[in-house]
């Protein structure tokens, strides 16, 4: 399945450039010198900040980031409700159960099977999950920082094309190749820093967001188990903390999934 939201921007970007093909010289805006300076300065800006290891990181983080599951959602908070009605009414905890999805959710009910309680649950995972977001803050951050070297960049090729020019005042040769160094430089820093850098670092500061909602919705949900709160309130519970309808799940669904589960696995 094609991401639509990769797809979008791809087609956005074609039509912006093709925008240089009707202008009828679009060779002039491709030049490899000024798309070497641009990227291999800003690249080895982010190595000398960042370090190796936090870029590659990021650039990993950022690919993810793409990868789109509205029906996770879904799925979180059926699971959740399954496992709180499993304990509350079968004494049932079971953290390898839960799909590789969803680790915290294994994690929280480690915790809870240990007897752990609500507020050392509330303390555990809150730190795990501050750990977490500035984590991700960091990796996105890396994409922020680009975003800012880019153009400085592009400035220092249009500088390069600058000395050619200065240079090859005597020889045309000189002056023709110097010429589309010193001003299509600034325009691939602008291009990289607004078209690529800063639109991956603020999906991934949106999909920070959703881990973080998920934490939350995990979190009520071990706390519920911890209190023993029946099934419909954990629910509305869940429920709230979604913010599109279409996701949010219904009380016949829920309790025909959670009755095939116990029909499917035995309850000890």
């Amino acid at each position: 399945m094609i991401n639509k939201t990769i797809l979008s921007g791809l087609i956005c970007f074609a039509l912006f450039a093709s925008a240089f093909l009707i202008s009828g010289q679009s060779s002039i805006y491709f030049n490899a010198t000024a798309f070497l300076v641009v990227v291999s300065g800003t690249v080895g800006a982010a190595f000398m900040s960042s370090g190796i290891q936090r870029v590659t990181r990021a650039f990993q983080a950022g690919v993810n980031s793409y990868q789109e599951d509205p029906a996770r959602v879904r799925r979180l908070v059926d699971m959740l409700m399954s496992l709180g009605h499993l304990h509350r009414r079968h004494g049932i905890v079971s953290p390898d159960s839960v799909p590789d999805e969803f680790p915290l959710a294994s994690s929280g009910l480690e915790l809870v099977k240990d007897g752990y309680n609500e507020e050392e649950i509330k303390d555990i995972m809150l730190s795990e999950a501050r750990s977490r977001y500035l984590s991700r803050h960091e990796l996105e951050s890396v994409f922020r920082n680009m975003a800012s070297y880019a153009p400085s960049f592009g400035v220092a090729g249009s500088v390069i094309g600058l000395v050619g020019l200065l240079m090859g005042m005597d020889d045309t040769g000189m002056i023709l190749k110097s010429i589309p160094i010193t001003l299509v430089s600034t325009l691939y820093g602008i291009v990289l820093a607004n078209f690529l850098f800063l639109p991956v670092a603020e999906k991934m500061k949106q999909n920070t967001q959703i881990q973080i909602r998920e934490q939350e919705m995990i979190l009520c949900a071990m706390v519920c188990m911890r209190k023993e709160v029946d099934f419909l309130r954990m629910q509305r519970m869940l429920n709230a903390m979604i913010s599109d309808p279409e996701l949010k799940v219904e009380d016949s669904g829920a309790f025909r999934r959670i009755s095939s589960k116990l029909k499917a696995e035995p309850t000890m």
